[in-house]
């Protein structure tokens, strides 16, 4: 059998008093307790689930157990080829003691939830923690946000929650702050196409993610929502540096980002300016990155349709796009839900844009996991970004 571990916590939140409430519980269940004390007590790994004494044993989830096996120099992936009883414990046991581990370690601390006794995660001492619990007190002092409202504010200005979610204490917490408004043309008429504007603000509590802040919209036809990248030199920073001036730090990147909303805005502008195009997506070589936002989805759509191979010759490039083009003409049809897939075929539509078919992933990103659900939305939100970066190259 290969080393047992939990799975890890995932959570949903509708409304902002679930919010402190969760992040008050965790704040109180939290703890960072340094290896080297531990293993100066005789710690070690037990009955390939347990690492600790015969006082104290701690489980670990899946991020405790990934990262804490980085430091002694094997990959997750490998111990769980293992399948005789124990035979992961003496592994690791052996590595433990290992002079080269011994020197990693001695300057790490696990991050355990007590609540569940379990070790969610491994980090620096030098780590400098930012809880979620006071990113959520910044956040509020930030945006004026009251405890017991979901909209508020300064003028035309109020930021409204749309939600929010915990991965293993990665908490990303969203809000809409303007909307926009398209124009949707067809034979039915002409309409509009409402979009809301806003940010995910997202901080972790092990190590695994630097506090960033990116444009969130929020279409309302299909209320779903995509992350927009903003750029890496303005939308985050680490968790370095005095822990007096994070709020200073996150204000100011905020105050920078929101200046740049009007970012977003253009890009529901361009990719709603562009034809749907499954053979120009396949000719830009955008295949990989497409099939990439849903994994599985490529293999899904070969098996269903049964598309055959590319063939191999002189025309292999050619055939190469003329069979992803295939393939990606078949996304609306085996991933769109209920409204992304009836754009493609509404008489209010004389065709499809890009934001539809961007629109595909973000609905069905509803169905997954919190953690999922966040990957998928990301993915195609740098989908967004590229096509509307290179817009002319659809044209």
């Amino acid at each position: 059998m290969a080393f047992y571990y939990e799975p890890i916590p995932e959570e949903s939140f509708q409304t902002l008093e679930d919010v402190y409430s969760a992040v008050e519980k965790e704040k109180e269940s939290l703890a960072r307790i340094p290896i080297k004390g531990l293993l100066e007590h005789g710690a070690r790994f037990i009955d390939d689930e347990y690492f600790g004494d015969e006082t104290q044993a701690y489980q670990f989830n899946q991020k405790g157990i990934r990262s804490l096996c980085s430091f002694l120099g094997i990959r997750l992936d490998t111990l769980e080829l293992l399948e005789r009883q124990n035979l992961a414990t003496e592994v690791l046991n052996d590595l433990l003691v290992q002079r080269a581990a011994d020197e990693r370690l001695k300057t790490q601390e696990l991050i355990i939830d007590e609540s569940a006794n379990v070790i969610i995660g491994v980090v620096s001492k030098s780590y400098i923690g930012y809880s979620n619990h006071q990113f959520l007190k910044d956040i509020e002092k930030l945006l004026q946000l009251e405890k017991h409202q979901n909209s508020l504010f300064k003028d035309d200005s109020n930021f409204i929650f749309k939600g929010a979610y915990s991965v293993n204490t990665q908490m990303s917490l969203r809000f809409t702050i303007k909307k926009e408004v398209g124009i949707v043309q067809g034979h039915g008429g002409t309409g509009e196409d409402v979009t809301e504007l806003g940010f995910q603000l997202k901080n972790s509590m092990i190590g695994d993610s630097s506090v960033n802040i990116n444009f969130f919209l929020y279409r309302m036809v299909c209320a779903n929502g995509l992350i927009m990248p903003v750029g890496f030199a303005v939308n985050r920073y680490f968790h370095s540096g005095n822990i007096d001036n994070f709020y200073e730090r996150l204000e100011n990147a905020f105050n920078e980002i929101t200046k740049r909303i009007g970012k977003a805005g253009q890009l529901i502008e361009d990719l709603g300016a562009l034809n749907y195009s499954p053979q120009l997506l396949a000719e830009l070589n955008l295949s990989e990155m497409i099939f990439n936002i849903i994994p599985g989805s490529k293999r899904q759509i070969v098996d269903t349709y049964q598309i055959a191979n590319t063939p191999r010759g002189e025309r292999k490039e050619k055939n190469r796009v003329l069979r992803d083009a295939e393939i990606i003409r078949y996304i609306p049809d085996l991933f769109g839900r209920e409204h992304s897939k009836k754009v493609f075929t509404s008489h209010w539509r004389d065709n499809a844009t890009m934001f539809d078919f961007i629109n595909i992933f973000t609905e069905y990103a509803k169905e997954l996991s919190p953690a999922q659900k966040i990957e998928s939305q990301e993915k195609a939100g740098i989908l967004a970004d590229w096509i509307a970066k290179n817009k002319r190259k659809f044209h």
